[in-house]
């Protein structure tokens, strides 16, 4: 969110923001869980053992939740539109947007164990925590970095 004078949020400039910034990662959740859903479909699903379906049926319920997180701003939008609660909407989507980062990287870090350990049977929790570190770093350590360093300003 932009602040503008006086330390005050820009709403009408944060609003287009915040809906773009939804629409990209909204874009990719739900091109995973596309994915998600044909996997279940697909010829060998029905050699997954017990762990790796239980992981599947994790990962799409977290995939799933991430796109309803993701996608929940813009029906807010849509319900209050012409309200005048715009500073309200984009408190919500703020939150909303952050939740459903959280819940696209978990699935992020869900699918990639998941696949390897149908290709790399045996060991693929390390793919899985390499993953998760890097998303940790480049979606919250990264950004809270540089919130800080401006802040300090």
């Amino acid at each position: 969110m932009t602040a503008g004078p006086g330390g005050r949020h820009d709403v009408e400039r944060d609003i287009p923001e915040i809906l773009q910034e939804v629409r990209v990662a909204q874009t990719g959740g739900q091109l995973f869980f596309a994915f998600l859903f044909s996997v279940a479909f697909a010829p060998g699903f029905d050699d997954l053992d017990g762990q790796q379906r239980l992981l599947y049926a994790c990962d799409l319920f977290v995939v799933a939740t991430a796109s309803t997180l993701l996608v929940a701003p813009v029906a807010i939008h849509r319900w209050n539109f012409g309200r005048g609660l715009r500073p309200q909407l984009l408190v919500a989507s703020h939150w909303l947007a952050c939740a459903g980062l959280v819940f696209l990287a978990v699935g992020l870090v869900l699918g990639l164990w998941l696949i390897s350990s149908v290709v790399f049977p045996g060991a693929p929790a390390w793919i899985a925590i390499v993953s998760a570190v890097i998303l940790v770093l480049a979606w919250l350590v990264l950004p809270m970095s540089i919130m800080r360093s401006t802040a300090r300003r």
